[in-house]
């Protein structure tokens, strides 16, 4: 007779559970896990559909790269002051006001067409959006996650993140296509105010600190941090990622629905990956992992230049969704230690955060150059992202030593 021995079942489970999942992740990072999840929901249903949406009222990539650039060099001279706020105010309520400013944006991106301050006031927005939002997010998981398993706590939220990231798109799209753009930007704006109840569950307890409005600045030059800063530079890829791929996938199937499908598609897959990456990356494997992901988002771009319609749209953005985060995983687990390890969590982070704009800034520069004087040169844009990703190779992946010198008054330390 058949028997099912369901100790040796829940025995295997536990034990699968311990290699891939985290299994002491602390109260404040499932905050941070159910708060996002929303929040990328909300944020997955649109970033898609952003430059499609401008795109289809007539404005063109280059106009587009102009209007982002004006946000990323707004957020450059802001982001101090985010590292300012989240140190006196906490790391959650830094995510909660940058999620203010993103309903703010959402509403005047909307009314971009009807009157040029419109413009001015979106790019505001989503500048103040980001200097409020990523200080907050980065140092909260960068000061709560546990060294021994770091990766598998980010690859925890990386496959959360894929689930909205599934549904975000094939919601939008049908948004879209059914009740139009108003429809989509409004239902973000609840689910974005959801997103803010799992912070608002517990109190956060901080000791207050201060932090030098000059020192993110210095950080950048440094002598001693020039691979760094170059390594950081590669962001800019992403940056056309968010930018011009979209469109592109846009033009190319020409349909709301089956654009959002196409992206769902290719993320359900994506997820399968992620928590074997983890456990690779917190084994040991780091360093590994981290150059292997850097050569496939270089793999990636080349591949963009052969896309020739729906079914090779969906393979490409698949393997371009896997390699950001085999790469991402170990970037970000890397990042993370430094900045717990370090004498402060915020200045870690503001220095990883402004790099990364000048990267962007960069990049905007160049795709504006290409888009307004040669038109809609895609394979050159592609080519630009393959090498803005060959600079991550500037990083070493391995972990780094702690930061000096050390700022007193300067770490965020809860009670």
């Amino acid at each position: 007779m058949f028997h099912i021995d369901f100790k040796k079942i829940a025995a295997f489970t536990i034990r699968q559970e311990k290699k891939f999942l985290p299994t002491h992740a602390p109260r404040e990072l499932k905050k941070l896990y159910v708060a996002t999840t929303i929040l990328n929901f909300a944020l997955a249903a649109g970033v898609l559909f952003e430059p499609i949406y401008l795109y289809s009222n007539g404005y063109p990539v280059w106009w587009m790269a102009l209007f982002y650039l004006g946000v990323y060099a707004v957020y450059f001279f802001l982001m101090p002051l985010g590292g300012k706020v989240v140190m006196r105010k906490g790391f959650e309520h830094g995510i909660m006001y940058g999620s203010a400013f993103l309903i703010l944006y959402l509403i005047f991106l909307l009314n971009i067409g009807s009157h040029p301050l419109f413009i001015a006031l979106a790019i505001l927005a989503s500048a103040f959006q980001k200097t409020m939002f990523w200080p907050g997010y980065h140092a909260d998981f960068a000061y709560f996650s546990q060294a021994d398993e770091r990766a598998k706590e980010i690859g925890i939220i990386a496959i959360l993140d894929s689930v909205a990231y599934v549904l975000g798109p094939l919601v939008g799209g049908i948004v879209v296509s059914v009740f139009g753009f108003t429809a989509l930007f409004a239902g973000m704006s609840v689910v974005i105010l959801l997103s803010n109840i799992p912070l608002l569950i517990t109190r956060e307890r901080f000791s207050k600190g201060v932090f030098p409005y000059m020192q993110p600045y210095k950080d950048i030059v440094a002598k001693k941090n020039l691979r760094e800063t170059i390594g950081y530079l590669g962001f800019g890829e992403e940056l056309i990622v968010l930018l011009v791929w979209p469109v592109f996938i846009y033009v190319t199937i020409q349909d709301y629905l089956q654009t959002g499908l196409a992206v769902a598609t290719s993320t359900l897959i994506t997820s399968l990956v992620i928590l074997y990456v983890g456990r690779l990356s917190d084994g040991g494997k780091q360093a590994g992992v981290y150059h292997v992901g850097v050569v496939f988002v270089a793999l990636a771009w080349v591949f963009r230049l052969l896309v020739r319609g729906a079914p090779s749209v969906i393979m490409v953005d698949l393997f371009s969704r896997v390699s950001k985060y085999v790469f991402a995983l170990p970037f970000f687990s890397r990042l993370y230690a430094e900045a717990k390890n370090a004498s402060s969590v915020v200045r870690i982070i503001l220095y990883f955060e402004m790099a990364l704009v000048v990267g962007k800034i960069s990049a905007l520069m160049l795709v504006f150059t290409l888009f307004y004087f040669f038109g809609e040169v895609w394979w050159a844009a592609f080519l630009l992202g393959g090498l803005y990703s060959l600079l991550y190779f500037a990083i070493d992946g391995s972990d780094r030593r702690e930061y000096e010198p050390p700022i007193s008054n300067m770490s965020l330390v809860r009670k």
